[in-house]
């Protein structure tokens, strides 16, 4: 319920319009279920290494092409129980890594230069259990690019995501390992020509309470 109270302040007094009236009814319908709900919720953390790159719909022609090293990622979900196997899944997920850009037109002397690209994004997701032992989760992502940048387009959108995990439950609590792939801005809030689109597999591995 904290969780959930704290994103919808976030909401209410956030200046960004289009968050408000994308995000705050899927919240609302968030807290009015779990303030009705009788079963388990559960509170997970986690950390995350993700193998990142920046795609595009077509190549520019004598363009410069870009990599991303170091890239992680943390944060924390808070699951809705619906049912025995569905749960909705939401939280805040912060990304980092360094964007390696390799000029066409190099200065002399100069071969690339290196960017910080940070974002924090909010889920919105279907979680299924099966078989005890194996989840499912996916679905649309609200996402906000922390760093701006001149050689990165913008990243703030809506995104999607998905992924395939397994997990141990003991007592009340619950650790776990969730495979994923994330593909951001497939909806932009602010598009550019051949507009570069952040896209990850990764792996997070986290601890998770139920109360």
């Amino acid at each position: 319920m904290d969780s959930i109270s704290e994103l919808l302040l976030f909401c209410i007094f956030t200046k960004n319009k289009t968050l408000k009236k994308l995000l705050l009814p899927l919240l609302l319908a968030f807290f009015s279920l779990s303030a009705f709900s009788q079963t388990q919720n559960e509170v997970r953390l986690y950390f995350g290494i993700t193998d990142s790159k920046l795609l595009r719909g077509e190549e520019i022609a004598g363009g410069g092409s870009s990599d991303i090293e170091n890239s992680y990622e943390f944060g924390f979900r808070y699951l809705l129980e619906v049912t025995d196997n569905l749960a909705l899944e939401t939280g805040l997920n912060y990304w980092k890594g360094d964007v390696v850009i390799n000029s066409a037109l190099p200065r002399p002397g100069e071969t690339s230069s290196s960017q910080e690209l940070q974002t924090t994004s909010i889920p919105i997701f279907a979680n299924y259990t099966f078989l005890d032992y194996f989840f499912v989760n996916g679905g649309p992502v609200m996402d906000f690019q922390g760093s701006e940048s001149e050689s990165v387009d913008p990243q703030a959108g809506i995104g999607v995501g998905f992924g395939l995990g397994a997990q141990y439950a003991f007592n009340k609590f619950n650790i776990y390992v969730n495979p994923n792939f994330r593909r951001y801005a497939v909806i932009p809030f602010e598009e550019e020509d051949y507009h570069q689109k952040l896209t990850s597999f990764g792996v997070q591995l986290g601890v998770g309470y139920r109360f």
